[in-house]
């Protein structure tokens, strides 16, 4: 049995890749952090069938796949994602416990410094694939305020992953 805090941190350390699996499985970014936040309250709620963080996370993934295609069902009325056969074949690939990623720790925390405005551009663009002139529209801005910002921010994020992709070879 783990105590629920133990469960919460496991959920928080692993919250990206399953969110990533459960964004492939919706193709939609958004409904995935629900199903994340669904899942992970009732992990916790279950905290005494679990004997180990692997079996939390394993647990977490199968939970989630089956209500991300519950969902979908329920808005569309069917699913269409991926087959079984493939939800099968990623599900068997997808790493146990998810290694320390250097390269995603150095974007996690090249990103917290950046302002709500510019988090917002990034969500838009990269998390809900808008295009440029979609994210213009909805933040109010001109397109080419859009490109120039998305440029900054390009080579921003890249110099600070070189600068702490460095750091940590040196160390």
């Amino acid at each position: 049995m783990l105590p629920p805090e133990t469960i919460a941190a496991v959920l928080l350390a692993e919250r990206l890749p399953l969110t990533a699996y459960f964004a492939s499985v919706t193709r939609d970014f958004h409904l995935a952090e629900d199903v994340f936040q669904e899942v992970s309250v009732k992990a916790v709620g279950r905290a005494a069938e679990f004997e180990s963080p692997a079996h939390v996370v394993n647990w977490s993934r199968v939970a989630g796949r089956n209500r991300s295609i519950d969902l979908l069902r329920a808005r569309d009325g069917r699913y269409v994602g991926l087959s079984e056969a493939m939800l099968a074949t990623l599900a068997a690939e997808w790493p146990e416990q998810a290694e320390s990623d250097p390269m995603q720790e150095a974007l996690r925390l090249c990103l917290e410094p950046l302002t709500p405005n510019n988090r917002e551009l990034l969500r838009l663009r990269y998390f809900e694939r808008r295009s440029c002139a979609e994210v213009a529209a909805i933040m109010g801005k001109k397109i080419e305020t859009v490109y120039q910002a998305l440029t900054r921010l390009h080579r921003a994020l890249g110099d600070c992953l070189r600068h702490r992709m460095t750091q940590e070879a040196s160390s």
